[in-house]
């Protein structure tokens, strides 16, 4: 006496699958959503981090005064902003526009008087992933080193990268468009 196995699914288990498969669609977005959010937020936080970096480097390279010989012999834009894109470049980040070429520092918003953040929206890049490099003398608009001769220790140099970071996601993108990402570095030029 053979009993015959009954295989067929049931049909309450095929309502069963295909329940949860739409529940599966239905927060497999969310789920998407929110790594593609931690994804944006990470690199906004790695490429705030490379600016940090680039703009210490730049600010120290700058301030450097070569003892032996009296003088700041980096104390130049050209100089400077080398320091600043290989920086930039070890990051795998482009390299920086120099705005000022010595006229002008960007504006603040909040009328702090040493060009902290935040700077108003016309200093910043209008398209996406671009760095743009100001190079600010002791704290003053237009105040610009013309030589690395000995006497401008104390004063200030201030380099500020400013950069326009647009979400990886889509999503993100569309609903919160870009964002501003700000660093500056504060070195007082060392020696006499």
């Amino acid at each position: 006496m053979s009993r015959r196995l009954d295989v067929s699914p049931k049909p309450d288990k095929i309502a069963q699958r295909g329940q949860s498969l739409v529940e599966f669609a239905l927060s497999s977005v969310v789920l998407l959503l929110l790594v593609g959010g931690l994804v944006d937020i990470g690199r906004a936080i790695y490429i705030t981090e490379a600016l940090s970096s680039a703009a210490r480097e730049g600010a120290r390279h700058g301030a450097w005064f070569d003892a032996p010989n009296q003088g700041t012999p980096y104390l130049y834009d050209a100089e400077i902003k080398t320091a600043v894109d290989q920086e930039l470049a070890a990051d795998s980040l482009p390299a920086s526009v120099l705005r000022n070429s010595s006229t002008t520092c960007p504006g603040v918003a909040d009328g702090n008087g040493y060009h902290n953040p935040p700077y108003v929206s016309s200093a910043y890049p209008p398209t996406s992933n671009v760095a743009w490099l100001y190079i600010c003398y002791d704290n003053t608009v237009g105040v610009d080193f013309t030589s690395a001769a000995s006497g401008q220790g104390g004063q200030d140099v201030n380099v500020i990268l400013l950069y326009t970071y647009a979400p990886l996601t889509p999503l993100l993108g569309n609903q919160f468009g870009t964002f501003h990402l700000a660093n500056n570095e504060h070195i007082t030029v060392q020696g006499p």
